[in-house]
């Protein structure tokens, strides 16, 4: 028992009860603010690594600062990152470290060699910068560009502090309990419905779990708007798509489909033991189905070229066992898929029993195949809208190639008033997002990152010696090929808490990457 009550574990038990009870409204939101210079206090006096496992298991329940009446949305995981970066910085020159090796000197073209993801991001960085002359909202370009520079910083301190096997599997495991939360999050969530009007818990859900976590405007807009409910044709009732602790369910199912990779690495380094075993493959598939249960149209589509590249490995017989791995754990998603037609009856008919009426429905209408088929439909509402929203960026493109409207000015493509950026204005597609808004150098730069991420994880696949690395390294590279296909319909890479967990995992494959021998930084 003592093992357990460390230091550690017992601020992350204050946090998750602090923000639990501010978010069902037993205690003041104000009480977030104790807890934040907690915090704080923590990662100052105690040591670096548990400082960052600390913020990496409180990935689900980072909260928003109630500082003001009009400014209460900040989260407090920005004040956290930039004072454990600071840490590091003056306790253990980190900076010197992140530009060059010790003892001996370093040319300008080896830190080029070295770190050539970092010098692509402070490219992208750079370019983005630029776009706050282009951009009419200037505040709001400031904002999200130290938005992304924050948030990048966790993958600088992941990075550099996981110089060994034994601090990743540590930041894996604090991944895994993050993961843990969420999934836990949702299942209530299914739960609750079952005996909860949808209406009652739509509201509830609004004003008190989004207040407490996103703000008070966020709660106010999904209070009447939001992406919480499958509607289906006829007079047939809305059906929840899970979305735990974000503020959408696209959120939810790409934060899910990054944890795969942990849960599985995980499951395959406890392989000889059964119930650890047992554990990480249940969340894995809990993930799946709970991608499935987001209603996420582009989630589900673009799984397929991902399935298709564990297909054609497995074909060509790459590391024969690892890559069968990887095709039956995916083949799980279209198992689950399939069984997933019996949700929305099944909670249609709790819903009878909640009003006392007894009402014909029918299972064709009510089927997620019938939604996953609409995706191919351009008269439905969303994918008009859609498509009417890319041929806007693509105009803005071709009118402001080299700098864009000016990074967060999305809402000047579409005409809209400022207040939409708040709303979430976007291209609802990633790629044509940053292209309009920081130009095409900006995007195509972006797209080398991805490429490079990429290439880590093939270097950490084929070269890593243990099988738990080496299924990480796969699992991560096929599974960020699904997230890099959902990008084309959506933005939500750019979530925070989301964001947030890629930064963790980027800075674990660069990690596992330098360890791997006749590897370069």
């Amino acid at each position: 028992m003592k093992k357990y009550l460390t230091s550690l574990n017992i601020v992350f038990a204050v946090e998750v009860s602090v923000v639990a009870l501010a978010s069902l409204g037993i205690i003041p939101r104000e009480s977030v603010l104790f807890l934040t210079g907690l915090m704080i206090f923590y990662i100052i006096f105690s040591p670096s690594n548990d400082a960052l496992y600390l913020l990496i298991m409180s990935i689900p329940v980072f909260a928003a600062l109630p500082l003001f009446d009009d400014f209460d949305s900040m989260a407090n995981w920005r004040i956290l990152i930039a004072v454990l970066f600071l840490c590091l910085f003056f306790k253990n020159r980190f900076f010197i470290n992140l530009i060059k090796k010790p003892v001996k000197k370093t040319s300008f073209k080896e830190i080029l060699r070295n770190h050539r993801m970092e010098m692509l991001v402070l490219a992208f960085f750079l370019i983005a910068a630029l776009s706050i002359f282009a951009a009419g909202y200037k505040l709001i370009a400031v904002k999200k560009l130290l938005f992304l520079i924050n948030a990048f910083l966790l993958f600088l301190i992941v990075k550099n502090s996981a110089r060994n096997k034994e601090i990743i599997l540590k930041i894996w495991q604090a991944s895994a309990l993050a993961g843990g939360l969420v999934i836990g999050v949702a299942l209530a969530q299914l739960i609750v419905v079952l005996f909860v009007p949808l209406y009652t818990f739509w509201q509830f859900w609004a004003s008190k779990i989004i207040s407490a976590l996103y703000g008070q405007n966020l709660a106010y807009l999904l209070s009447y708007s939001n992406t919480w409910f499958a509607y289906f044709s006829g007079n047939q009732p809305p059906v929840l798509r899970l979305f735990s602790v974000f503020p959408d369910s696209h959120s939810l199912a790409m934060f899910l489909i990054f944890m795969e990779p942990v849960f599985l690495g995980l499951a395959v380094l406890f392989n000889a033991e059964r119930k650890k075993k047992i554990f990480y493959l249940a969340l894995a598939i809990l993930s799946l189905l709970l991608v499935v249960l987001t209603g996420s149209r582009g989630a589900w589509l673009s799984f397929i070229p991902a399935f298709a590249v564990a297909l054609f490995l497995f074909w060509r017989r790459i590391e024969l066992f690892l890559t069968k791995k990887a095709v039956l754990v995916l083949s799980a998603f279209i198992v689950l898929f399939l069984a997933s037609t019996f949700y929305p009856p099944v909670l249609y008919k709790f819903q009878s029993w909640q009003s006392g009426q007894s009402q014909e429905f029918s299972n064709e209408a009510f089927s997620f195949f019938k939604r996953a088929k609409s995706i191919s439909d351009i008269s439905e509402t969303s994918n008009k809208g859609r498509l009417e929203i890319w041929r806007a960026s693509a105009k803005s493109i071709i009118t402001h190639p080299v700098l864009g409207v000016g990074l967060g000015n999305y809402v000047t493509v579409l005409d809209e008033d400022i207040s939409f950026a708040k709303k979430g204005a976007s291209a609802h597609n990633l790629y044509l997002d940053f292209a309009a808004e920081i130009g095409v150098p900006g995007a195509l730069i972006l797209i080398a990152i991805f490429i490079g991420v990429l290439g880590a994880a093939w270097v950490v696949f084929r070269r890593s010696k243990e099988a738990h690395f080496k299924i990480f390294g796969l699992l991560f590279g096929i599974y960020f090929l699904w997230i890099l296909g959902y990008s084309l319909f959506d933005v939500v890479l750019l979530n925070d808490k989301v964001l947030l967990l890629f930064m963790v995992e980027l800075g674990m494959i660069f990690s596992l990457k330098n360890l791997v021998p006749g590897s370069e930084n």
